[in-house]
């Protein structure tokens, strides 16, 4: 007989189901705060453990339940079998009926009782008795028949839906022989019953678990969490509008406490800052101011000392103008020059970054607007930087071990947007192998950047600027020692032989007023001068000119400088 535990149908499982859906939903349809969803989060899991602990709990009691009954049918029958006469002798058939009628009325669960006796065609119905009108119909098949022969005992629930029945079958004996078998049937209304009362407890207790849950977690999530940051954000909110008092209030030691603490700090730390930068601002203002006059001053003073040497002697202009010179690099100093360059090619520099940002078509109007009132700012500390002069001198060149390559690659790329706005090409070939030298990188950098700022200026409609190094191990004339070699070149209008014997001298200048101060290459050949170097210039007319400056390498600095810069050859 084929065991079928078909079980009472119950509507957890699709209560279950529906809960999900309506979670989903109200996913689907709104937008959580954190609140909510940590809420949920904690809701859905925990809810979902209580539910599926709940539905095992039934199913399992469910289970327990028809096991027992069967039990009692099984210990029932087995009494049946001993109590009764001999069922295969015919004058026992009578006995054997009313002692099944008896157990059967002091049983209200028991729906029937059936006798059969083996038989060559498979068994035959000896006794069946029951408690409706309709009796149960009993089918077996040859397998179950065998295993009762074996003294195994068949128990399942049969039927379907809501008619559904215990039903539990034995071996009947004559003596110590299995010469049969008993049918016991009993009705399911009392597990039904019980099971449908704890289907009941485990809904309500479930469901005021999460209940009980749910509004735990809204209360302790409000104190713990949400006005704490609520606390946090009103902070940034006032600090955003620029109260730099503003300060987030938390006193706990968990994770949002330490959030608000760092919070002040940094609050803290901006208004120090600020602070500083507003002492720094004034005296700044105030050191331009006595700066401007003193410039003023020393102006007008040299302007008069000029007039007064131009009218002594016109015959010894020559003299005078050289003396003049002298007066103006002793008043104004090299250093000054050498300042203002320094400053004014970053100045330039970051121009031309500004320049390429205005052009980008993705900024806003109002911040092209802004960059263009930094940009004529800039034009106008850049002029300021250019009038100002200064009575001390150039400091001594600082010398330690350095890369020329270093240097240059990072002046490389500091003008790659002022080659840019001036439509130059840039080739680029550093010898890796290059050795050291004794320098000021400082200074090198002013001499460099001085060398690159004029071959921009010579390229008017763009064109090809050409920078190169090298190691020159076998000098030309003996004893003449080991150099490294800088080329700057440029493609730009060139430099006239009558010129050429001029651009080192202080002040003179080809350029318009305003354009420059003739003292860029004179800062450049004292800079080489005070390194030991050589400054040369080879130049043509139409076709560009070619700085070269030999620095002479560091003995002492043994090892080579690593290639870290671009690759020769880059364009």
């Amino acid at each position: 007989m084929k065991t079928n535990r078909t079980y009472l149908f119950t509507p957890l499982s699709l209560s279950l189901q529906r809960v999900r859906d309506l979670i989903h939903y109200e996913i689907q349809s709104r937008s959580f705060g954190l609140k909510a969803k940590i809420t949920f989060f904690i809701v859905f899991n925990v809810a979902g453990v209580l539910l599926l602990a709940s539905y095992l709990d039934y199913h399992l009691a469910k289970k327990d339940q028809i096991d027992l009954y069967l039990n009692r049918n099984t210990y029932l029958a087995k009494q049946i079998d001993l109590s009764i006469p001999d069922p295969s002798q015919a004058g026992n058939l009578p006995r054997i009926r009313d002692e099944l009628e008896e157990w059967l009325l002091s049983r209200p669960l028991l729906m029937g009782i059936d006798l059969f006796l083996f038989s060559p065609q498979g068994w035959e119905s000896v006794v069946s008795i029951s408690s409706g009108n309709e009796s149960l119909r009993l089918n077996l098949s040859m397998d179950q028949l065998n295993r009762l022969k074996k003294e195994k005992t068949l128990s399942s629930v049969q039927g379907a839906g809501d008619e559904q029945w215990l039903e539990v079958i034995i071996p009947l004996h004559s003596g110590k022989k299995a010469v049969g078998g008993i049918r016991v049937a009993s009705s399911l209304d009392e597990a039904q019953g019980y099971l449908n009362k704890k289907r009941n407890r485990v809904f309500i207790l479930t469901f005021s678990s999460i209940l009980v849950i749910l509004m735990t977690l809204t209360l302790s999530f409000r104190k713990l969490v949400e006005n704490p940051i609520q606390q946090i954000v009103q902070a940034m909110s006032r600090a955003e509008k620029g109260d730099l008092e503003a300060a987030a209030r938390i006193r706990s030691r968990d994770e949002l406490g330490e959030l608000a603490r760092d919070f002040n700090r940094m609050l803290k730390t901006i208004r120090e800052a600020h602070e500083e930068n507003v002492q720094l601002l004034s005296r700044v203002n105030q050191f331009n101011e006595e700066l401007t006059k003193k410039v003023e001053a020393a102006t007008s003073e040299l302007a008069k000392r000029n007039e007064e040497l131009r009218l002594l002697n016109e015959a010894l202009f020559e003299s005078q103008r050289q003396l003049g010179q002298s007066e103006k690099l002793a008043a104004v100093g090299q250093v000054t020059a050498a300042m203002a360059h320094q400053i004014g090619t970053p100045l330039n520099s970051i121009s031309g970054y500004i320049q390429l940002m205005i052009q980008d078509g993705n900024l806003q109007t109002s911040d092209q607007d802004r960059l263009k009132i930094i940009e004529s700012q800039l034009d106008r500390l850049a002029d300021s930087v250019k009038n100002l002069l200064s009575s001390t001198r150039q400091p001594k060149p600082q010398l330690r071990p350095l890369a020329v390559n270093g240097v240059l690659e990072e002046l490389i790329h500091l003008s790659e947007p002022w080659l840019h706005a001036r439509r130059v090409g840039l080739f680029v070939s550093l010898s890796p192998d290059l050795p050291w030298v004794l320098g000021d990188p400082t200074q090198l950098q002013t001499l460099f950047l001085n060398l690159i700022s004029n071959a921009l200026d010579a390229m008017i409609q763009g064109g090809m600027l050409t920078i190169k190094t090298r190691h020159l191990s076998e000098p030309a004339v003996p004893d003449d020692g080991n150099w490294v070699q800088v080329s700057i070149a440029d493609t730009g209008i060139g430099i006239t032989e009558e010129t050429k014997k001029r651009i080192f001298d202080p002040f003179f200048t080809t350029k318009k007023v305003g354009e420059g101060t003739g003292l860029g290459l004179a800062i450049c050949l004292k800079i080489v001068k005070e390194h030991s170097g050589r400054l040369n210039v080879e130049s043509e007319v139409g076709k560009g000119s070619s700085f070269t400056v030999l620095l002479p390498v560091n003995e002492g600095k043994t090892s080579h400088e690593q290639n870290t810069g671009p690759p020769p050859g880059r364009g």
